[in-house]
């Protein structure tokens, strides 16, 4: 009898100590709570002190967060010399023309580090724009810069473009490094002769954004552009366009 009331006291231990190494571990799991993220399933997502980690784990998962924003911006259009060919000097010949103006309207997805737009990291965005540029041109120049001769003209240019772009934020600021490629259609009146003709576009766009909220940012940057190969039917037979745009801009998140 002695015998089996001493073994039924070592069970009744054995298992008041189970219930408590159990009750600890919980108590101590709960404290972990990398440890209880990585079971996206069991009893201890079910604590209190996990139900944040658990709830956004739902709705965001993991990997980039996409959003569509859209953005507009007017520029000043600086105008490089830009080779020509001409009937009067033929082609060893520069296009010196005058500052103009500008605006490009663009809507666009971006895929962020995190669900809110300001959130750091490194972010990238693909984009769709329509673009134009207008100027006047000013002289020819040769290759040390003196003026041969007088050109009055204008020069507009409507572009159709797709970019990409990488971006990094550290919640106040958003800097941008991109590339786009289009098409491009240049009309130009030179000395009172009216032509056109369409062209591949090539362009880098660089800047920085200023966040005012959480998904409206200020857009300060500029844009190189390249257009190769215009054929025109005037004094000036084919032009190459070579600009860089200081633009400001706003950019809304949705």
């Amino acid at each position: 009898t002695m015998r089996a009331e001493g073994l039924s006291m070592r069970m009744m231990y054995t298992c008041v100590g189970a219930v408590c190494a159990a009750v600890a571990g919980g108590v101590f799991a709960d404290e972990g709570p990398d440890e209880a993220l990585r079971e996206r399933t069991g009893g201890l997502l079910t604590a209190e002190s996990f139900q944040p980690y658990a709830d956004e784990a739902e709705v965001f998962g993991s990997g980039p967060y996409p959003s569509v924003y859209v953005r507009g911006s007017a520029a000043l259009v600086f105008p490089f010399d830009t080779e020509v060919e001409t009937i009067s000097f033929g082609d060893d010949v520069e296009l010196n023309s005058k500052i103009g103006v500008g605006y490009s309207v663009g809507i666009g997805l971006r895929l962020g580090p995190g669900p809110n737009p300001a959130d750091p990291g490194v972010g990238y965005r693909f984009e769709a724009e329509y673009a134009q540029r207008f100027y006047d041109t000013d002289s020819l120049i040769n290759d040390d810069g003196d003026t041969l001769a007088d050109v009055d003209g204008d020069i507009e240019i409507s572009m159709f473009m797709g970019n990409i772009l990488f971006d990094v934020c550290n919640e106040g600021y958003r800097g941008y490094l991109g590339f786009g490629a289009g098409i491009a259609m240049v009309d130009a009146e030179i000395e009172g002769t009216s032509d056109d003709d369409t062209s591949f576009a090539l362009q880098i766009p660089i800047g920085v954004e200023i966040r005012v909220v959480d998904n409206v940012w200020i857009d300060v940057g500029t844009r190189w552009v390249y257009i190769p190969g215009i054929d025109l039917n005037t004094d000036i037979e084919e032009l190459s366009v070579l600009t860089a745009d200081l633009h400001v801009g706003v950019v809304v998140e949705f």
